[in-house]
């Protein structure tokens, strides 16, 4: 696909000082279950805490109107664009320092983390002011009708306000775990999460502010992690930035950008996803569709997105250093123990959810029985196949962490442009509106066999290149005995 200029060689360009950093750096010489548990499951962790805060923002939401969970799933929506931003920067980021960090180009990863915190805090404050200007027009456009335009545009002007910072927020977690931090990446999240339901249950429950309190604990809960930035100003990091970052290297940030292009891509094409799946759920089924789609894009299924985001963020560093270093033995392990354990965990995860899916429904619209009864049906129909969502992002975040972009795309971009988008105009002419709710689980079977086809190739690509490498060195090591 394009990628072989971005495969490592075997020259010796790595040499003594990839072996020196690889004795500073746990990446390279821990054991890869015990790396795979510390940062992906830090990762999991991290962001099943801000699914645990969404959990107690669907419970009170859940009292709400169906008008308004209406509204409330449209402005939603910004949420989306602070993922979709934070993740170009922060998993894009992540993987090039991650890489020179493998060749031992410390300072050159110092700069790239100092300049692409400049570069994101500018393009966030852009978007931010753009999203105020349009807001009318772009809570239509995400799929608004003219009942719930004034609650969607109410809800969301607090969450484009804050996007700069949500948007840090995301970057500056991801980093952290870069820096070989995700435990103290996974504590920020926490105490946001902890903070946003205290503030949301007071501003709800005792000062009777409704949607806004809703608002208000998804600011709180999204923010709080961008201080994080004092880490990085105060404590004793490698990636400390520095003032000379300000001056933008264009070269470097758009390396960055199109490290990051894949997930950024398979987010932005769930974002259309969002859009089309509200207007087609609005044109087929109603507003009540609108709602149950509300309660499975902004809760359920959204954590099990959170978890599978998670996991793949905390898995490319280990890719990424390895990869840089040559170490193939070890970046094979990782993603093998990778799709194990991803497996088994969603595999768990999803057939709880089908068990359980009537009382976990009823803590969302316990306001609503018609709304609950749909609920339940939409919980089972939407994630039963969301193991193979977590399977395809795993293996295209791997390639993502080797800078091979255009198979990370191509994993991410075929799955949702070829499968998903046309089946959910196809479908409903055959099903109605609950053909618009099978196009994500039919879509996900292609999905995951592509991404499957193109792992399998790499692994054979890692056993030549382990074993290629094993004979050179005996290769090297026969011929010094030799000279001696």
């Amino acid at each position: 696909m394009g990628d072989k200029e971005n495969r490592p060689s075997l020259k010796k360009d790595q040499g003594e000082v990839l072996n020196n950093l690889e004795k500073d750096s746990i990446l390279g010489t821990k054991s890869i279950p015990s790396l795979y548990f510390r940062f992906a499951l830090a990762g999991i962790m991290a962001n099943l805490i801000l699914g645990f805060f969404a959990l107690i923002d669907g419970h009170f939401v859940g009292f709400f109107s169906v008008l308004e969970i209406e509204g409330i799933g449209i402005g939603f929506t910004v949420m989306v664009i602070t993922r979709m931003v934070g993740i170009l920067f922060g998993v894009g980021a992540g993987a090039v320092i991650s890489l020179r960090l493998g060749k031992g180009k410390v300072e050159e990863g110092r700069s790239i983390m100092g300049q692409t915190l400049w570069f994101t805090l500018f393009v966030s404050t852009l978007i931010a002011v753009l999203g105020l200007i349009f807001e009318k027009e772009l809570m239509l456009l995400f799929g608004a009708s003219s009942e719930s335009l004034p609650y969607a545009i109410e809800y969301s002007r607090l969450l484009w306000i804050s996007l700069p910072l949500t948007i840090l927020a995301v970057v500056l977690s991801i980093l952290t775990t870069i820096d070989e931090k995700p435990i103290l990446s996974m504590n920020s999240w926490l105490v946001a999460a902890v903070v946003a339901v205290v503030v949301e249950w007071v501003m709800v429950t005792q000062l009777d502010m409704g949607m806004m309190g809703s608002s208000w604990g998804n600011t709180i809960a999204q923010s709080i992690p961008a201080l994080l930035i004092l880490y990085f100003w105060f404590g004793k990091t490698k990636l400390k930035p520095k003032m000379k970052d300000i001056k933008i290297q264009l070269k470097k940030i758009g390396e960055v950008a199109w490290t990051g292009f894949a997930s950024f891509s398979g987010l932005v094409m769930m974002f259309f996803a969002i859009i089309f799946m509200n207007n087609l759920l609005q044109e087929h089924g109603g507003g009540l569709h609108v709602a149950a789609f509300t309660i499975q894009n902004g809760y359920i299924t959204n954590l099990l997105s959170l978890a599978a985001l998670g996991g793949m963020t905390g898995l490319q560093p280990i890719i990424s250093y390895n990869y840089g270093a040559g170490n193939f033995d070890r970046v094979k392990e990782a993603i093998k123990f990778g799709l194990i354990f991803t497996t088994i965990f969603f595999v768990i995860s999803t057939t709880m959810l089908i068990i359980f899916a009537d009382p976990i429904v009823a803590f969302f619209a316990s306001g609503d029985s018609e709304l609950h009864q749909l609920g339940v049906w939409t919980t089972i129909v939407f994630n039963l196949l969301f193991t193979f969502n977590a399977i395809n992002t795993l293996i295209s975040g791997y390639y993502e962490a080797q800078e091979r972009n255009w198979t990370a795309t191509f994993i991410v971009a075929s799955k949702m442009l070829v499968f998903m988008i046309p089946l959910m105009f196809i479908l409903p002419k055959f099903w109605g509106v609950e053909g618009v709710w099978y196009s994500a689980p039919v879509a996900e079977i292609p999905g995951v066999l592509i991404a499957l086809y193109f792992i399998r190739k790499e692994f054979k690509y890692l056993y030549g290149m382990s074993a290629n490498k094993e004979f050179k060195y005996l290769n090297e090591m026969n011929t010094n005995k030799l000279s001696l």
